[in-house]
């Protein structure tokens, strides 16, 4: 056992309490399976390593070859940093056991300890890492929100999710194939569910049970998602909630306004309080409110904003550069201080992180509490929290979501638009458009992608990490402003798009 830990002697205790009080299987690496780690027909794909994660098509792009290597450069990396053990969990698609498997192998081979926690969500994997503390660096095979034809990995070392260099300094390893032997590590099964909805339980006080309607999307969250909500003595009703890596209803994203639709529906026949959208691997959320209204995540980061800063006042909230101008508004209403931040889960988290931010979150979803939970996005945290902050507000029988939507001031807004721009042209073409676009009447921001800021609103473009999309959004006080901004867009982006006015 000392020889296998090496750096980390200081864990022995935890891992022969492992041994001993479970029931885990150590598979042997066989040398045919070691064989298979120097393929010369590998070719790999530049445009998989995006800004804050590895995504691309399953199977072409990534495959068990590449799965395996990558579990090979990460161990090194792992190494180096004075630890040996890892946790591994994978989502619902028909391609990520395989992936799974090859990873760990390939970690194995490097000396690392891999701790599987089977097919499960990023955030048990996060919860695993912050709470359980069985090692500090984690992966995720998913590729969240994208369709069942993508994969990815999700790469978390000493607490933090690697990105930009960190990830481009993988792609070098990978691409090299130059791994030195090394003794082979060991392999455990782990079962974190009933530990982490039994931690949730614990937290969330709710005075009165809620009708809620959960789309998970047929991804790994729906389940767990209908496990924790009935512990809260929730009247559930599942929609999509059985895993099918097909994906046979809708895609498992949230952000598209399609994708809600029939969870609107049935919000709205059934009579429920609310309805909750979750994304493929669980770290995201969308509401649906009992009118039928979607309550984007902007609006969600008001609400918790507003709820949290009573008690904290000063502290620092992030928000990334897809939300309305209004979450600023109200972090300055509460007497707190706003962050502004790129789009991008590792991004908000590591700004929440380096900020000692009290909370954060994007507009696709993803919200980081750092009060009473570990600073990482968790959407079925956080709807939860949601439901705790409902019973908290005065006269809370007969408080909705809508009602405290309504006290905010309206806006005009669009949700996500989408321009398909291949992976190998988007960011060449976003340059272009930071470089030759004109918008001489705005304040402009250039901190991810371009941001036009008008007295009477804004407009963002910039380009999608995980997908090959161009992202836009817009926001006004009127309507007729709203119009306004979209048609100076539309004026600027003509020469660079062909027929930009089919998308705005």
């Amino acid at each position: 056992m000392k020889k296998l830990l090496g750096p980390v002697a200081n864990k022995i205790s935890t891992y022969v309490a492992i041994l001993l009080t479970m029931n885990l299987s150590q598979p042997n690496i066989s040398s045919a399976a070691a064989s298979n780690s120097a393929s010369d027909d590998f070719a790999l794909v530049d445009t998989v390593f995006r800004e804050y994660d590895i995504r691309g098509l399953a199977d072409s792009e990534l495959n068990p070859e590449f799965a395996l290597r990558l579990g090979k450069a990460l161990g090194q990396q792992i190494l180096r940093k004075g630890e040996n053990a890892v946790y591994i969990g994978c989502d619902g698609r028909l391609s990520s056991a395989c992936l799974s498997e090859s990873l760990c192998l390939g970690l194995r081979f490097s000396g690392c300890t891999c701790i599987d926690l089977g097919q499960t969500t990023t955030p048990i994997l996060n919860f695993g890492i912050h709470h359980d503390q069985k090692a500090s660096s984690g992966v995720m095979v998913t590729a969240s929100h994208n369709p069942g034809i993508y994969n990815g990995f999700k790469i978390i070392i000493e607490k933090e999710v690697i990105s930009g260099s960190g990830l481009q300094e993988l792609k070098k390893m990978i691409g090299s194939g130059n791994f030195p032997e090394k003794l082979g590590g060991q392999y455990f099964k782990l079962d974190l569910l009933n530990h982490y909805l039994d931690y949730i339980v614990s937290g969330i006080q709710l005075t009165h049970p809620f009708k809620i309607v959960i789309d998970g999307g047929n991804a790994t969250c729906g389940p767990v998602a209908v496990s924790l909500f009935r512990k809260l003595d929730c009247d559930v009703r599942p929609l999509f909630c059985g895993v099918d890596g097909h994906f046979p209803n809708h895609d498992p994203n949230p952000s598209d306004v399609n994708n809600l639709q029939t969870l609107i529906a049935t919000v709205k026949s059934t009579g429920a309080d609310l309805g909750l959208a979750l994304d493929g691997d669980g770290d995201r959320l969308v509401v649906i409110s009992s009118s039928g209204e979607v309550i984007w995540p902007d609006r969600l980061m008001m609400i918790f904003a507003r709820d949290i800063l009573r008690q904290n006042a000063g502290s620092t909230v992030v928000f990334d550069v897809k939300s309305s101008n209004q979450v600023s508004e109200v972090i300055k209403e509460y007497s707190g201080t706003p962050v502004l931040c790129k789009t991008g889960h590792s991004h908000v988290r590591k700004t929440v992180q380096d900020t000692g931010s009290i909370l954060g979150g994007e507009f696709s979803g993803h919200i980081f509490f750092n009060d009473r939970w570990y600073g990482f996005d968790d959407g079925l945290y956080a709807a939860a929290r949601l439901l705790e902050l409902l019973c908290a507000e005065e006269h809370a029988e007969s408080i909705s979501i809508d009602q405290i939507v309504a006290n905010f001031k309206p806006s005009n807004c669009t949700p996500e638009i989408l321009i398909p721009v291949p992976e190998s042209e988007k960011f060449e073409l976003m340059n272009k458009l930071t470089a030759q676009c004109r918008f001489v009447e705005a304040d402009i921001n250039f901190l991810d992608g371009l941001r036009a800021e008008f007295p009477g609103g804004w407009g963002l473009i910039r380009p999608s990490n995980t997908t090959p999309n161009l992202t836009l959004r817009f926001e006004a006080n009127t309507n007729e402003n709203l119009e306004q901004i979209k048609a100076r867009f539309r004026e600027q982006l003509k020469p660079f798009i062909h027929q930009i006015e089919d998308y705005i």
